[in-house]
């Protein structure tokens, strides 16, 4: 378990309980109540590692009905405290709400992991008050914008020890302020954000197949892939490789080798070529963005023929492995080669309520 966190907050509706549509006023009344799948199990691994609250913005229930209801679906004994909007005076994603939680719990922020299924109310409100954000994703959808600014996922509960007491990744705000650290232009900025957003959507539909794939991993790769490029200009050491060391030094292993293995001649280097979904999804996503726009493979290629015509005869010789690469994502994204790009244009411009 994670040592710098002490306490877990969860939402309640939707998160440790089912919500059923037809019953209103307090939960606590209502003929049925039912705990969400895996939260039992959940709470029982984690209660003896972290004090567990829950903290919901609630309108017909006071903590004291709060808590009758979780103790009818089983849950209250392993629960600390509950807290709603009415006894802390705001509600979820507004600031207040969190630093009242921070005040009655004698808290800081970073010691405080807010878990819920609301990406406006959990974890944007967290996001903002400097909390770790824990995203229970049941429906395992794409995070709006394609900008996943939490810091964990789950799409089953019984799975948030293991994620609590893995290795974390950066958050979003913290790759930001790396690239800048590293001087990198806007015009690249925008590049990264482009791919970040292709490998995390690629990821989401893979995901949803059935393959074992981190979408945040992916984004977070796509992010950092091209961090050392302005420090490497002029070097005998290539960017992705520097990248791979200077990620390395950060303890952030996974994220150093996507970066190593984005390179276009990697894919067909024995030793560098990407293995996992996340290191070829990245690798494929940088392959579809063209400074920041989104487009065809093979519009791209004739991008880099462009801009490195002393590479050709490289870019000719990877090109059908590239080509390769696509039908392997898109066969396993269960779409035709010719839907991709079309669907990641929509998911671009979608937008969300």
């Amino acid at each position: 378990m994670n040592p710098a966190v002490a306490t877990l907050v969860f939402d309640w509706g939707e998160t440790l309980m089912r919500v059923f549509p037809q019953y209103s006023g307090p939960m606590s009344a209502w003929p049925e109540v039912e705990a969400t799948p895996g939260a039992a199990q959940a709470l029982e691994r984690l209660k003896d590692h972290y004090r567990l609250v829950v903290a919901t913005n609630a309108a017909d229930s006071h903590a004291r009905q709060v808590r009758q209801a979780l103790a009818r679906a089983g849950l209250d004994g392993h629960l600390s405290a509950c807290f709603t909007a009415h006894e802390l005076g705001a509600r979820k994603p507004d600031e207040a709400f969190f630093r009242a939680l921070e005040s009655v719990l004698r808290q800081e922020p970073r010691q405080l992991v807010m878990i819920g299924d609301s990406y406006r109310d959990d974890v944007l409100g967290a996001f903002r008050a400097g909390w770790t954000a824990a995203w229970y994703n049941p429906a395992a959808q794409a995070a709006p914008g394609l900008l996943p600014l939490h810091d964990l996922e789950i799409t089953r509960l019984e799975d948030l020890p293991a994620a609590l007491a893995a290795p974390r990744l950066p958050g979003y705000d913290r790759c930001l302020a790396w690239l800048q650290e590293e001087a990198v232009p806007h015009a690249l900025l925008a590049h990264v954000h482009g791919v970040a957003a292709a490998a995390y959507q690629m990821a989401v539909w893979l995901r949803e197949r059935g393959e074992a794939v981190n979408p945040l991993l992916a984004h977070r790769g796509g992010l950092l892939h091209d961090l050392a490029k302005v420090k490497a200009s002029g070097r005998q050491i290539s960017h992705g490789e520097l990248a791979g060391l200077m990620l390395d030094d950060r303890g952030q292993a996974a994220l150093a080798e996507i970066a190593r293995r984005h390179m276009l001649p990697t894919l067909e280097d024995e030793r560098l070529r990407p293995r996992t979904w996340e290191e070829m999804l990245v690798y494929f996503a940088d392959k579809l963005i063209e400074g920041s726009r989104l487009v065809d493979l093979d519009e791209r290629i004739a991008g880099l023929h462009r801009r490195y015509p002393q590479d050709s005869r490289e870019i000719n010789a990877i090109t059908p492995a590239l080509h390769a690469l696509k039908e392997t994502i898109c066969g396993a994204a269960g779409m035709g080669v010719d839907e991709l790009i079309p669907r990641l244009r929509k998911a671009f411009s979608a937008t969300t309520g």
